[in-house]
């Protein structure tokens, strides 16, 4: 589950470009990248989104563009990264060039994609495995509906709602009763996401752990756990909540009520990130987050 700085993966001849739609930068660099891929005799698929945004037809949805291409290019920020890396295809690395505001997922800046690029057309790039959770959701008279997550499953209530009680299963044994406004079920990849804007642990990315964290407990004693990612949640709001939501990577959600049942565990599939050479989780840590401190 670790960097492989000179692993050769399967020669790359089509490239998927998922591009962020508000960024003017990003669609210009999307136009210079495409340049340079079909140069070198790469075909480049773009998603339906991007295509759009280019006042162009055609293109692949986010979920699908994954398992049509050999490598995928991001231009934008980790939110662009998360769309596709939470619909991965197997053997399918993902390039992220940072074009956001935050970028701690994505590789490289937009003026030294490049070396990066064609050391991943070489399948010599270094890359690394994200561990993903599935979470399914099960209501009455509805569809089972499973969803992977890359950093997290929020269960949360709404500002204007009353403080919601949430019960916790490990392995179907109740452990935990949360009373407070929510709580994150984090992957080690989104420790560094809301779970650590919470008060959550900071976890090295590749380790295979599962974090709880409360958000604003009614009592001080609850406190944020790690767990192994063998184990199975449950996890099922008490009484008649009022506007509480199940948020999935921030990017998808649905109210919640207390007929309804959420079980997370490890999914059995991961996601690809392709790194840059040298840059290790501390350098990450210490460039994004000032962490560390002043060096001696």
């Amino acid at each position: 589950m670790s960097t492989r700085p000179k692993a050769r993966r399967r020669p790359v001849r089509r490239v998927g470009l998922v591009t962020r739609t508000t960024s003017g930068e990003a669609i210009h660099i999307t136009r210079r990248l495409e340049a340079w891929l079909r140069k070198r005799g790469v075909e480049v698929l773009h998603d339906a989104e991007s295509m759009g945004a280019r006042s162009a037809m055609g293109g692949l949805p986010r979920a699908e563009i994954g398992r049509h291409v050999d490598l995928l290019v991001t231009l934008g920020g980790d939110g662009t990264l998360l769309s596709v890396a939470r619909h991965p295809a197997p053997g399918v690395p993902i390039l992220g060039i940072d074009i956001g505001t935050f970028g701690y997922l994505t590789a490289c800046p937009p003026d030294a994609w490049e070396p990066l690029l064609a050391d991943a057309l070489a399948g010599t790039a270094p890359v690394e495995t994200r561990r993903l959770l599935s979470v399914d959701v099960v209501e009455p008279g509805r569809p089972r509906r499973r969803i992977r997550v890359v950093n997290d499953a929020v269960i949360g209530k709404s500002a204007l709602s009353r403080i919601a009680t949430i019960r916790v299963e490990v392995d179907g044994r109740q452990v935990l009763r949360y009373r407070g406004d929510g709580v994150i079920v984090s992957t080690p990849t989104g420790s560094t996401a809301y779970n650590l804007s919470a008060g959550g642990p900071i976890l090295a990315p590749t380790m295979p752990a599962i974090i709880l964290t409360p958000i604003c407990p009614h009592t001080l004693s609850l406190r944020p756990m790690v767990l192994s990612d063998h184990v199975t949640l449950g996890l099922a709001v008490e009484g008649e909540p009022s506007d509480v939501y199940l948020t999935l990577d921030g990017q998808e959600g649905f109210p919640i009520g207390s007929s309804t049942r959420v079980r997370i565990a490890r999914a059995r599939e991961t996601a690809l990130l392709v790194r840059a050479p040298g840059s290790t989780f501390f350098d990450v840590l210490a460039k994004k987050l000032s962490f560390g401190g002043e060096k001696g």
